[in-house]
């Protein structure tokens, strides 16, 4: 087995994980491999291989495992319904002064959703203003009825506020520079964009390549301009010390709770169980024990 076949069988791996089986043009995007291959030796690769995978109905998976295309296509139907909610609710939560990016993160991103599932999203606020903004997404998101929060029993629809970051703190550091992460950022559905927020933060972690080398960046949303309200409404903001205000608001009441999530001045994520590194560990050790 060459390279080339490798980082195929590597990629439905990983994928397989995530009970997903992949079509060739998803193979091809989000290839694990060390270096670029062209789409030329990619056709050779799986015209030749050998490799232990099925297909049935355009969709590739590992063998024994056909039937993840049945459960793709019922997530699939699960997840349209899901999107066109999400959509409705973050341009809502778009209109908020200090958000400059929204994007759909996890499951639903890749259309893998199941009708119980909760909705991730990703969000860029301006320079110094990650606390402010997450307290309107909330206080917007539970008026609504959408907000999942720690205590919530029914995740169906539920927004969670997976990760927050500011304009400043685009980059993920060198130890969150993995292939978990990669994938999560290469998957995003970006949904709302103001000023060149996603492409600044898609610049920001060009690492992501040498994991998957072939990834296409999603072009496809709205992109929007800042006016008049927007700036006056963050100087107001400024003026009156509302992000020292949130986030210690926000900070005593989360103080007793927080386990491993990671709480900076400009950068929030909640994740309390830390499934990065539980996939990660089964799929090193799964490519491992294949000689991969």
């Amino acid at each position: 087995m060459d390279s080339r076949e490798k980082a195929i069988l590597k990629t439905l791996l990983y994928s397989d994980f995530f009970n997903y089986p992949l079509k060739k043009e998803e193979i091809y995007k989000f290839l694990i491999s060390d270096k670029k291959i062209t789409r030329r030796d990619f056709q050779k690769a799986f015209r030749k291989t050998k490799m232990p995978i099925g297909m049935r109905k355009g969709f590739f998976f590992l063998t024994e495992r056909k039937e993840l295309v049945t459960k793709r296509e019922r997530k699939e139907k699960a997840s349209l319904k899901k999107l066109k909610k999400a959509r409705k609710i973050v341009m809502l939560l778009s209109l908020l002064p200090t958000v400059k990016f929204i994007g759909i993160s996890g499951a639903l991103a890749m259309k893998n959703s199941d009708e119980n599932d909760d909705i991730d999203i990703f969000v860029i606020s301006k320079k110094g203003f990650v606390w402010t903004t997450r307290l309107l997404l909330i206080s917007i998101l539970s008026l609504l009825g959408v907000y999942r929060n720690r205590k919530s029993k029914d995740y169906s629809d539920k927004i969670c506020l997976n990760m927050i970051i500011d304009e400043t703190r685009l980059k993920f550091i060198k130890n969150n520079q993995d292939l978990y992460t990669a994938h999560e950022i290469g998957q995003l559905l970006p949904i709302f964009d103001k000023e060149g927020a996603y492409e600044a933060f898609i610049k920001a972690n060009l690492w992501i390549k040498n994991f998957m080398p072939n990834i296409l960046i999603n072009k496809n949303y709205s992109k929007k301009k800042e006016n008049i309200l927007g700036r006056l409404s963050t100087l107001l903001f400024r003026m009156l010390f509302l992000e020292k205000i949130t986030k210690f608001l926000q900070l005593s009441y989360m103080k007793n709770h927080i386990t491993k999530e990671v709480v900076e001045d400009n950068f929030l994520k909640f994740h309390p169980f830390d499934y990065k590194t539980y996939i990660l560990k089964k799929y090193n050790k799964k490519t491992a024990s294949l000689g991969l």
